[in-house]
């Protein structure tokens, strides 16, 4: 069985690790499985097997067509059985030309509560929805579930929740190491993000909080459209030394840092199935989390959840885990506890279901 799963941009992002987490797993259980981007961003992927880039840089003006006529010409020539499309862009271009291509299985995957695409992108795909362009909607969480619950019958009878998950997680290199290679402080208390810099994330507040954090120091892994102006905000509030943007990186660096960090602190202000969140999980890290409901559906009472939008109260909670090895000890365990719930295999015998 050929299976093509197609993303918008080539980047470090949740929903372009979830396709690769899954791509990997179909390979392994025997499947003829690709993963396409529409067009590159930043080159995490470009040396992975199985992997396609339709445009080599953002587009722009008529490089649009140039993505629609390439992929439906490779649609036609590579002939898959199934189409699964991540990210609401990918998923209106991607399932609309794939019907008329005659691609018989096709599953649109949900990474964020539908409220937060675009105006024109929400349109389309509720019209794709209801009219059996996708023979199955996939949420990632309950949230998303949630989120189109106003939407008609038609659409909602195509939906299926699978939470996204993680492998087994195995971190090669010693704390020393990380930290000598990052330039890192040791013996200092290191407080970790990972997500793309953007509104979303909330990097602004989480840089706020340091402020009441005395010594503490910020790693933020991750690039985007607010590097320039969150590098400012730093310079303003004077923490040059003690906020480090190490910028997008490789996943197995990610875990490395991870785990020679004290606290997780992740204070988006919306999320669906935040991988970042999981794999800290995965790896027992203590999580203060934001208050948002994607935060209580995946994090639960494995970590401290805080109003997102409170430095102060942010500071407050990352300062009781800094300040107590039984309280951090207690979330590390609960932590790994409940990130089992969110396993690859799990997540890939889901999608196998509806292959059949």
């Amino acid at each position: 069985m050929k299976i093509v799963q197609l993303v918008t941009q080539m980047e470090a992002g949740g929903a372009q690790r979830v396709a690769m987490l899954l791509n990997e797993a179909l390979q392994n259980r025997g499947y003829d499985a690709e993963v396409w981007f529409l067009y590159l961003k930043r080159p995490t992927y470009v040396d992975f097997p199985g992997v396609k880039v339709l445009l080599e840089h953002p587009p722009s003006g008529l490089d649009y067509l140039q993505i629609i006529f390439k992929f439906q010409e490779l649609l036609r020539s590579h002939k898959p059985d199934i189409l699964i499309t991540h990210t609401h862009y990918a998923n209106v271009i991607g399932q609309f030309i794939a019907k008329f291509c005659g691609v018989p299985g096709r599953l649109a995957v949900q990474h964020n509560p539908v409220q937060t695409y675009p105006k024109a992108a929400r349109f389309v795909d509720r019209v794709l929805g209801t009219r059996a362009f996708y023979t199955a909607n996939i949420a990632v969480s309950q949230v998303v579930v949630d989120s189109v619950v106003d939407y008609p019958l038609k659409y909602k009878k195509y939906v299926r929740k699978i939470y996204n998950g993680i492998p087994q997680l195995n971190p090669q290199n010693s704390a020393k190491e990380v930290l000598t290679r990052w330039n890192l402080p040791a013996d200092i208390p290191l407080l970790v993000n990972v997500g793309r810099l953007a509104l979303q994330k909330n990097q602004t507040t989480l840089i706020e909080a340091l402020l009441y954090i005395p010594e503490a120091h910020l790693i933020l892994i991750g690039d985007g459209e607010l590097r320039t102006t969150l590098q400012e905000k730093v310079s303003t509030l004077k923490l040059e030394e003690r906020v480090h943007f190490l910028g997008e990186m490789k996943s197995e660096d990610v875990l490395d840092l991870l785990c020679i960090s004290d606290v997780f602190v992740f204070p988006s202000l919306y999320e669906a199935m935040p991988m970042a969140l999981v794999e800290a999980m995965g790896l027992g890290i203590p999580i203060v989390g934001g208050d948002i409901p994607a935060m209580r559906e995946v994090l639960g009472d494995a970590g401290l959840i805080v109003p997102s939008d409170n430095a102060e109260k942010i500071a407050i909670s990352v300062q009781e885990i800094l300040d107590s090895s039984e309280l951090a000890e207690n979330l590390r365990q609960s932590s790994l506890k409940r990130a089992s719930l969110f396993s690859v295999e799990t997540m890939v015998e889901s999608y196998e279901k509806l292959f059949r």
